[in-house]
């Protein structure tokens, strides 16, 4: 009998250790950041020229961006501070800095968070329209990617969230970790890679039939609509899965349900679809 209770006080200490370590490790009650406070700040309306770059990156929020007829750039951001009061929140996100830097390359857009928080958090997501003719390096570590009408080069990557691209034409490359990937009306090269989620793209009537196509994710399904008369070298893996095709491919080498090689008409451009768990689908 001691021996069992000097082992449920031996473990009651090491919770109470634990807890007084992390900060909240052990979530009861109200926890440590149960309250949080918002902002919305429309940021000044700043020149941005068609063909010149936008850049931005948030930690904690999600980002869109809306490509429209225009010359300028217009964001508004929403800052979120969580803590474990309401007027704490409040207090963090008052002194959350935000500004844009512009050069001749274009525009940033930068975020200073208080540094050295404890049991708490700040994160800032953006609504953004500028010009469609811009290039985009967009960053989130935990949030949403959303990307409209924009006909430039684009990077964005997101660890924990989805990335969704419609109507968008240029280099794009897109990632995520944990998330979906899916592009709409799209045209031009393509670099898709996500490690936990589906990836999915459709190409315009637009698109060249050259485009080169990568397409990765480790547990998801792919699925590509090709563009029109397309041309390409073709590379098709899967582990856990099957793989459909509606298009007409000439295979080179052995054929097997979970791997294909070959071309698709005059193998112009290159095509790389590869997943470890999931089945592919080409039309």
């Amino acid at each position: 009998m001691e021996d069992n209770n000097a082992k449920t006080k031996s473990l009651i200490f090491s919770l109470v250790f634990i807890t007084f370590l992390s900060g909240c490790v052990i979530y009861v009650g109200s926890g440590c950041q149960s309250e949080k406070f918002s902002k919305i700040v429309h940021m000044p309306v700043t020149p941005l020229s068609p063909g010149l770059n936008f850049q931005a990156q948030t930690h904690n929020g999600s980002i869109e961006i809306h490509g429209e007829d225009v010359i300028e750039c217009n964001i508004t951001a929403t800052i979120t501070g969580w803590a474990s009061s309401e007027k704490k929140a409040e207090e963090i996100v008052e002194r959350t800095e935000l500004r844009i830097d512009q050069s001749e390359s274009g525009l940033v857009f930068v975020i200073d968070k208080p540094r050295n928080l404890v049991n708490c958090s700040v994160g800032v997501s953006l609504d953004v329209v500028l010009p469609n003719e811009v290039n985009l390096n967009l960053v989130s570590h935990n949030g949403r990617i959303e990307i409209e009408n924009i006909s430039g080069n684009t990077n964005a990557t997101t660890h924990n969230g989805k990335v969704s691209v419609n109507n968008i034409s240029g280099i794009t490359d897109l990632g995520t970790h944990n998330g979906k990937i899916e592009a709409k009306e799209i045209s031009g090269d393509i670099n898709f890679v996500s490690h936990n989620g589906k990836v999915e793209a459709v190409f315009s009537q637009a698109a060249e039939p050259d485009c080169d196509i990568i397409m990765v994710t480790h547990n998801g399904g792919i699925e590509l609509t090709a563009p029109q008369n397309y041309s390409a070298k073709v590379n098709v893996s899967t582990h856990n899965g099957h793989i459909d095709t509606e298009l007409p491919i000439t295979v080179l080498g052995k054929f097997s349900n979970n791997k294909l090689v070959g071309t698709i008409g005059d193998a112009q451009g290159n095509t790389e679809l590869t997943t470890h768990n999931g089945s592919i689908k080409i039309k």
